[in-house]
């Protein structure tokens, strides 16, 4: 009497008792389970469906049903991950996804897969592909880019718009990068601005209202306004009036501010790859490429050394923690020894208004 029986963890296993439609249904049930599950503990909606992205972008860059996924997958996946030039703490959120989705595979749902597919679930995390806690996780060793490679960067796209060809895409690009760096925003809170919340009539010239800004431990979106420093009322208003309807097609996208050649929201994917792209054909030094992040840490860098202090940082960068922000600032070569002579010449003046007084 046959008491075992010897399970193939292959697609060709069960391939033959349940369509390719069936298996996507039946992963699409699984998802679902994990998110009810994600709500029920007490996360937030954006929270869940953040980690719902992260792990349907898994499984689609992986080109595999969750249960065929292999350590190697992980690790070519952390590859990509490092290709797009994401910090150590983003990557490691989508590990925290991956582990996640996975236990909740083996305590929850490993029973109803061997029951349907005769596979067990798969160990794809161990101690050669899991990422631990560093002390770099707030993204400290970020190093923005040099004021040479985005004076060059920004002028090559000033040269792509004269030269008149695909004009008002590059014009959208560089619109958006120099938002990036003049606002500090993240990428992701920039695309999902709409006009609306671009508001001219608040401050001295006008706020951007960031309405998805990163939240914290499931916390959900931390909205906040961000003035526009720097001449950014003035980029956007020329954007508004000259680039942005060549975008807005009939019938679609109507609010965002940045959309795409078919009036769609431009996604945070998509710009990151504008951004790489266009530097590489600008002729960008390989190793002088930069991120969207690092323009944010430039962002930092150049506030500080105009002297903003590091709590109105925090609330402009949308940190909760002042020590994250510390964490930006790579001051130049020669900040230290000004904010040195600064000092001093203000102690000198205090002492001799001192003595004057005495």
């Amino acid at each position: 009497m046959e008491r075992f029986k010897l399970i193939d963890n292959t697609v060709e296993s069960y391939d033959s008792l349940l369509a390719k439609e069936e298996l996507h249904i039946f992963q699409a049930k699984i998802l679902g389970e994990w998110e009810r599950q994600q709500l029920v503990k007490g996360f937030t909606v954006q929270t869940v469906a953040l980690n719902l992205r992260n792990i349907n972008e898994f499984l689609s860059l992986s080109n595999k049903f969750c249960w065929d996924i292999t350590s190697e997958d992980v690790e070519n996946f952390y590859l990509s991950l490092v290709g797009k030039g994401l910090a150590h703490s983003t990557r490691r959120k989508y590990q925290s996804n991956i582990s996640t989705f996975y236990n909740f595979l083996k305590n929850r749902k490993a029973l109803e897969i061997i029951n349907v597919l005769g596979i067990t679930v798969p160990d794809v995390l161990d101690d050669f592909n899991k990422f631990y806690h560093r002390k770099d996780d707030n993204d400290i060793r970020v190093v923005p880019p040099k004021k040479v490679i985005t004076d060059a960067f920004f002028d090559g796209m000033k040269g792509e718009m004269k030269k008149g060809r695909k004009y008002y895409t590059v014009a959208r690009d560089y619109v958006f990068f120099k938002v990036l760096m003049l606002a500090g925003l993240r990428i992701f809170e920039l695309t999902k601005v709409d006009i609306n919340d671009l508001r001219f009539d608040l401050g001295e010239k006008g706020k951007i209202h960031v309405r998805y800004g990163k939240g914290s431990r499931g916390t959900g979106y931390k909205p906040r306004w961000v003035p526009m420093l720097n001449d950014v009322d003035i980029l956007l208003k020329w954007y508004l009036n000259e680039i942005l309807p060549s975008f807005q097609k009939e019938n679609v996208n109507k609010t965002a501010v940045f959309l795409s050649e078919g009036g769609h929201r431009v996604s945070r994917d998509t710009m990151r790859a504008n951004l790489k792209r266009r530097q590489k054909k600008i002729g960008i030094p390989h190793e002088e490429i930069f991120s969207a992040h690092q323009l944010r840490h430039a962002f930092a860098t150049y506030q500080s050394e105009l002297g903003v202090d590091l709590l109105t940082m925090s609330k402009l960068l949308g940190h909760v923690n002042v020590s994250t922000t510390a964490g930006y600032l790579e001051p130049s070569s020669t900040h230290i020894e000004r904010r040195i002579r600064i000092s001093q010449q203000n102690w000198r003046k205090q002492l001799n208004d001192w003595e004057e007084g005495e």
